[in-house]
């Protein structure tokens, strides 16, 4: 059988030219395409491209590594939250309602537990400056005077941190630590969901509008009735088990993002404090 071989290599030359073609107009199409985009979103392709996450801050694309949580939690039982007049006659939720919105409103699923966490601890630690009391005269502000003088100390980031989760519809408390040389005061901010659904949305959060990248602590709180409830909650923890109804330690002067710190640490005495309704 007789091949006509001049033939065949022109069938050859014709696909490859039309092959290089294609893969020019693709190349043409995927730049107009690339053109249409936000820079926003010309920085989510370029690092998607790297198996990376966009983090896109002051006009500048950064890729970085995903967030993931290294989880530290704290089980108490047979707790009872305290009435402290001081905290709770300082506390007003509709004060600053509106600003509590507004700093949620502006991320993915405002309504959900991960964006009020984060856009309102995001918003209180860059408009509030760390600013200490005389040292033998303690004042507790309203949240509305924190906010219009933007400073203050523990006790004045956890009134206006657990006002404004309020104002959202989150349960806060405040929690009071002491030795006998020092105290401070942070917040509890109660989540009524499963811990890996909301742990999945704040890791993208973090991801999106912080510079945080690669493995996190992520510390909260669990409550028990007894000690061997607790120990039960423990072990299905440690087995990475899910579970619901878990407490966020939310602490306004230590920086960074709320769960990032353990604020119990080095204390020995500790006060649970109800606010609010």
């Amino acid at each position: 059988m007789k091949y006509d071989w001049q033939k065949i290599i022109l069938v050859l030359i014709i696909i490859v030219l039309l092959s290089g073609l294609a893969w020019e107009l693709k190349i043409i199409e995927d730049f107009f395409i690339y053109t249409t985009l936000s820079p926003e979103e010309q920085c989510e392709a370029i690092c998607s491209e790297k198996s990376q996450v966009a983090y896109f801050s002051q006009n500048s694309c950064f890729c970085k590594e995903p967030v993931s949580f290294r989880k530290h939690w704290r089980c108490f039982y047979n707790i009872t939250l305290e009435e402290d007049k001081i905290f709770s006659s300082k506390f007003d939720a509709m004060s600053v309602r509106n600003f509590a919105v507004k700093s949620v409103v502006k991320y993915p699923l405002p309504n959900a537990p991960a964006s009020k966490i984060f856009g309102i601890y995001n918003e209180v630690i860059n408009r509030i400056k760390y600013v200490s009391d005389p040292k033998k005269n303690e004042y507790v502000a309203t949240p509305t005077e924190t906010l219009e003088i933007r400073g203050g100390d523990c006790d004045d980031f956890s009134i206006l941190l657990a006002s404004m989760y309020e104002a959202v519809g989150l349960d806060a408390s405040i929690v009071k630590v002491y030795n006998p040389d020092r105290a401070h005061v942070f917040v509890l901010v109660k989540i009524e969901q499963n811990l890996e659904s909301f742990l999945k949305l704040y890791k993208n959060l973090l991801e999106k509008y912080t510079s945080y990248y690669s493995e996190k602590p992520f510390y909260f709180v669990v409550f028990a009735d007894t000690k061997s409830d607790c120990e039960k909650l423990e072990k299905n923890l440690e087995e990475d088990k899910d579970m619901n109804n878990f407490y966020v330690i939310v602490d306004g002067t230590k920086g960074g993002y709320a769960g990032g710190s353990d604020s119990f640490n080095n204390f020995e005495n500790i006060q649970f404090i109800k606010i609010g309704e």
